[in-house]
């Protein structure tokens, strides 16, 4: 092992069973401390099994003398590590323009199959957690995770994650400084090495990754006919004033007469579309780029977001989503093991909402001040999440109860999304039939006054 990190040898265990083999191992503390030794064990999960209850990490561990690995498993782990060096070492060599392009392929691959880098990621943890659990040592529980069978964006980020770990560093370390990674990765894995428990961290992050990725899907997929419906019906009306309405209007041009006020206002319309497209679109984007302006302005983006809490449906949805949020990621760093104010702090970078966020600032230094999460966080969560918050702390589970919390804003946001999509629904199709209606009346009235003028 290499990388300036410090090196020690450990002695050799004694064991009154003889016939147990000796292991030689490399291994890593909670500290990144690399150490190397032997231990006396029956089999290499019994090694691995000692090692792990003396707080260490081995991340490679082999038979001294007696029993040795088949070579069908030798040739399997020499596989596995020329794999994994292989990728590692073509993803940092790759040109920056090639790696970028094929980071993008992979999200738009991502995207048409309905996969995303969070879900990949919660598979992964999972694997990862599954294989620790197993006895599988970390360094090859990484090799699996900067495997081919992620994508592009985890194969390049685990395969720094490996490289840091092989030189010494700690896995909570070299976790932390991964930005794909959520925030709540690092105090949580370092949490899980402290207590020697790093598969059940892990097994804890596959679930909360899972449950936001589920969340999510159930979102996208309550709005994909309102999305479908929006298209279709800007591209028909797109259609009918730029093809159907400029070839109405010559041929009612060239019969003459005096037209309905509902032909001339479509007329117009049309006309306005057809011969003045650039000024729209440009007017368009200075807008846009007036907006981004002001949102760049000191305090404004927050003054909005505040502004955004106050109004119908909107409002409701994004208190209760910074609540299944937050309630969720408290629930998370608590149980593996972090204090209180740090996973406040955790939970409070899951909320998108600048003005809530201040808010929950304000409330951590609440609780630093000695006042109760829930009494802190009251008029900020909706009021369930902070009446189950307040009987965890009443019970001793604040851990249990913010899950349950989290659960319950996840219900809750699921009912919203639905009760808006069933909103949105009969409106788009409202104002799409009586946009068409119109257009048809407008029509039909020109026809009709032509009818009438040559009988």
């Amino acid at each position: 092992m290499s990388g300036g990190a410090a090196s020690r040898t450990v002695p050799v265990d004694a064991s009154s069973n003889t016939s147990s083999v000796r292991w030689h191992y490399v291994a890593a503390d909670s500290t990144g401390t690399v150490m190397s030794g032997e231990v006396d064990a029956l089999s290499e999960r019994d090694a691995i099994d000692t090692l792990r209850r003396r707080g260490l990490w081995a991340t490679d561990i082999s038979p001294v003398a007696g029993a040795r690995r088949s070579a069908a498993a030798r040739a399997e782990d020499s596989a596995l590590e020329r794999d994994t060096i292989d990728s590692g070492s073509a993803l940092a060599s790759r040109p920056p323009h090639s790696l970028t392009a094929r980071l993008g392929a992979s999200r738009f691959v991502a995207m048409v199959s309905g996969r995303t880098v969070r879900g990949e990621l919660a598979i992964v943890v999972r694997a990862m957690a599954t294989l620790l659990a197993a006895g599988v040592p970390l360094d090859r529980a990484l090799a699996y995770a900067a495997g081919p069978s992620s994508s592009a964006e985890l194969q390049a980020t685990f395969a720094r994650i490996r490289a840091r770990t092989r030189a010494g560093d700690a896995l909570s370390a070299s976790v932390r400084d991964e930005p794909l990674l959520p925030s709540v990765f690092g105090p949580a894995v370092a949490a899980g090495e402290g207590s020697g428990t790093l598969d059940a961290a892990l097994a804890s992050l596959a679930d909360h990754l899972e449950r936001g990725e589920a969340l999510r899907a159930k979102l996208r997929a309550a709005l994909i006919y309102p999305a479908v419906l929006g298209v279709a019906s800007v591209l028909g009306m797109t259609v009918i004033l730029l093809v159907v309405v400029p070839r109405f209007a010559g041929l009612i041009a060239d019969a003459g007469g005096t037209l309905p006020l509902s032909t001339r206002a479509l007329i117009a319309i049309s006309g306005v579309l057809t011969n003045w497209w650039w000024l729209l679109l440009g007017t368009g984007v200075l807008a846009v780029a007036a907006v981004r302006q002001w949102l760049a302005g000191h305090g404004n983006r927050e003054r909005l977001h505040a502004a955004r809490l106050g109004w119908p449906v909107v409002g409701h949805f994004e208190r209760t989503r910074a609540a299944a949020g937050y309630t969720g990621v408290l629930a998370l760093a608590l149980r593996a093991g972090v204090s209180l104010l740090p996973a406040m702090v955790l939970a409070r970078g899951m909320v998108s909402n600048r003005a809530l966020a201040a808010r929950l600032a304000t409330a951590e230094e609440t609780v630093r001040d000695g006042g109760t999460v829930a009494g802190a966080l009251d008029s900020i969560l909706p009021p369930l999440a902070v009446r189950l918050l307040d009987a965890g702390e009443a019970s001793g589970d604040l851990a249990g109860m913010a899950a349950r919390a989290a659960d319950a804003a996840e219900a809750e946001l699921q009912r919203s999304a639905s009760g808006a999509v069933a909103l949105i629904e009969p409106v788009l199709i409202l104002g799409f039939g009586g946009v068409v209606g119109f257009v048809a009346l407008a029509l039909l009235q020109a026809i009709y006054g032509l009818n009438a003028r040559v009988l």
